[in-house]
Formats: C-alpha cells, sequence, structure tokens
C-alpha cells in the first residue's frame, strides 16, 4: 500500500564545485537515494518515484564565481561510475556496511582489497578535492555577499517546505555540511526578517556526509564561533536527528570526534534528545566503493575517491534512517 509522504521533503545540498548542471546533480542525488531505499523498501521507492516533489537539490554550484558545470562526456561516464556504486550496494545489501564490532581490515580483506592500497589509491585524489575544498572555504569566509549567495538556495528550500506545512530533512555532503549547519543556526537564532518567523521550526533530521566540520579550523568559519562553550548560541536549536557519516580514506572528514565537538555538548544543553538511543550518530570508516571518473583531466584514471556524495548517498543505515523518516517511525 502507498505511503503518504506529501508532508515530508527531503533537501539536499551538495559539496565542492565543479558539478554537473543542477537538472544532472539532482537526478543522479536521487536515484543514488532512492535505489538505495529499494533494497529493503520497495513500494517506499515507487512512492518516490511518483512523487519526485519530495526531493529537492539546494543547488549552489552556480554561485561559486569560479564555477564552470562539467561537461556532458564527463557527466556521461559519471552516471557509469554511479550505476557501479548502486548495483554494489544491491548485489550485497547489507553487507556494503561495516558492521558494528567488524574488524574493519577483515571487512576490506574479504572484498578483495588491500586496505593499505586502498587508501595509497585514495590519497591520489587528495590534492585535487583539497585545492577545490580551500579555494571554496576562502570565498565563504571572506566574502560574505558570496556566502549569502551560497546559503540562499537551502535557505529558500527550508522556507517553502515550513510554508507548505512539510517536516523537512537536510542530507548534506562535504561544504554543504556546514553551510547546511551554518543555515539551521540562522534560522535558530537570527531575528530579521526572513528568518525570526522560523525560529521554532525544526529539521527532523540532519545527515552529515562527509563532513570535514570535524576541524576546528572549518568551525572557525561558523557564525557559532562568536559564542562561548556553554551557550545555547553555540549551537543550532532546531535539530531533532543528526547522523553522521564517513568512509574510510576520506581525507576531508578524517577527524572522528562528532560526539565531543557536537553531540555531547548539545545533548547537556537540551538541543539533542539525551534519552533517544539513535538520535544522534557518527557512523566511522564507511566503505565507498566510487571510482573516479576517467577523463582527460584526470591524471589518476581508475582510483577510488572516499570522498565522493554517491558512496554515501549508498549506505545501507543512511537509507534505513531516510525510510524510517518517510515511514514516520521517528517519534
Amino acid at each position: 500500500m502507498p505511503t503518504d509522504i506529501s508532508k515530508k521533503r527531503i533537501i539536499m545540498i551538495h559539496g565542492l564545485a565543479s558539478k554537473p548542471p543542477q537538472i544532472i546533480t539532482h537526478e543522479l542525488w536521487r536515484y543514488t537515494l532512492t535505489e538505495n531505499i529499494r533494497v529493503d523498501h520497495k513500494q517506499l521507492a515507487r512512492d518516490l518515484d511518483e512523487n519526485q516533489q519530495n526531493l529537492e537539490t539546494a543547488y549552489r554550484a552556480d554561485y561559486v564565481p569560479h564555477h564552470i558545470p562539467d561537461d556532458p562526456s564527463y557527466y556521461r561516464k559519471l552516471r557509469v561510475q554511479v550505476e557501479k556504486v548502486v548495483e554494489e550496494r544491491k548485489a550485497v545489501k547489507d553487507k556494503f556496511h561495516v558492521g558494528k564490532g567488524e574488524a574493519v581490515i577483515g571487512f576490506f580483506k574479504d572484498r578483495g582489497l588491500d586496505l593499505v592500497k586502498l587508501l595509497a589509491g585514495a590519497l591520489t585524489v587528495k590534492d585535487d578535492v583539497m585545492r577545490n575544498f580551500l579555494i571554496e572555504t576562502e570565498l565563504y569566509d571572506r566574502d560574505q555577499y558570496i556566502a549569502d549567495q551560497i546559503r540562499g538556495p537551502l535557505e529558500d528550500a527550508l522556507r517553502r517546505a515550513w510554508d507548505d506545512g512539510c517536516e523537512p530533512i537536510i542530507i548534506s555532503h562535504s561544504m554543504g555540511t556546514f553551510i547546511g549547519y551554518d543555515v539551521l543556526w540562522r534560522f535558530a537564532h537570527r531575528k530579521t526578517a526572513g528568518f525570526k518567523k522560523y525560529n521554532k521550526k525544526r529539521v527532523k533530521m540532519f545527515i552529515t556526509m562527509g563532513s570535514p566540520m570535524g576541524d576546528s579550523t572549518v568551525r572557525d568559519l561558523l557564525f557559532a564561533k562568536h559564542h562561548k562553550d556553554g551557550s545555547t548560541r553555540k549551537f543550532p536549536t532546531n535539530i531533532d536527528y543528526w547522523h553522521n557519516y564517513a568512509c574510510m580514506g576520506d581525507v576531508v572528514s578524517h577527524q572522528k570526534n562528532f560526539t565531543e565537538v557536537f553531540y555531547r555538548p548539545m545533548k547537556e544543553l537540551g538541543l539533542l534528545a539525551a534519552n533517544k538511543k539513535h538520535g544522534s550518530i557518527d557512523y566511522i570508516d564507511l566503505h565507498n566503493p566510487f571510482e573516479v571518473v576517467a577523463h582527460a583531466g584526470n591524471k589518476n584514471n581508475e582510483k577510488r575517491n572516499p570522498h565522493k556524495s554517491y558512496g554515501y548517498l549508498a549506505q545501507p543505515r543512511l537509507g534505513s534512517w531516510v525510510s524510517d523518516y518517510l515511514l514516520d517511525r521517528l517519534k
């Protein structure tokens, strides 16, 4: 029987540019997430297929001054790599995920992968990833006009969801995670036009994938940096569930400290429910099988990029939690 998901809104915000055009980025993210859900909830995936307005992309790449969308030859190859990730998720089901208490080295060895070589291969993409990351974070920090433009698509998407009486969640990746965090902070604390009327509005779930917010330098870019520890203004106050995902070898989300720097102090301040066993989870050492797209500008063909969003969107736990949200099982 179809599920009534008319009041659910999944808002997705991507990470670093460059990106395919908005329509392609949205299609690939929607496809990966929906196919992840389809593994265990076929009817729910069909509901999403038939109600595509429930998924929205807060596309921000066009507000980065140097951004040029990827060309068609690139994103045709990208689609092939995304399909490989989805096929692996379908083939191995929950074995895609490093289970609790499972030896990480054993997990990768059982898949015919040498962990040392895997991480060495991942590091070949480090320079490109970090170069783009530093360029965009510098823009975000130093040019508040550009930063306002970058935050705008997500702010507008949340306003639309709340105005429509929907219960939104945010799925964010990489730089999109701290943009999402800043946006939620502004809605929680700003008293200016466009924010004050939403101060009491909430998001059911904030999902962060490949996030750099474990790094103190990145946290120093956020609005919350102006407030002391122990103050409720140090954090957003409008998040019901917050789940973080970090993949093995992801050079952007290498810190494993979300519990210490976010979850524990937020619980102590009553901003995350301390009695919710699964209200805040930090999933680490995950498997991201995404392989770098081979193209003329890529000098390291066929190396894995464990920072790529599609390997995160295929995570079984992410799919099951989004399914629980759609099925109204999060209380």
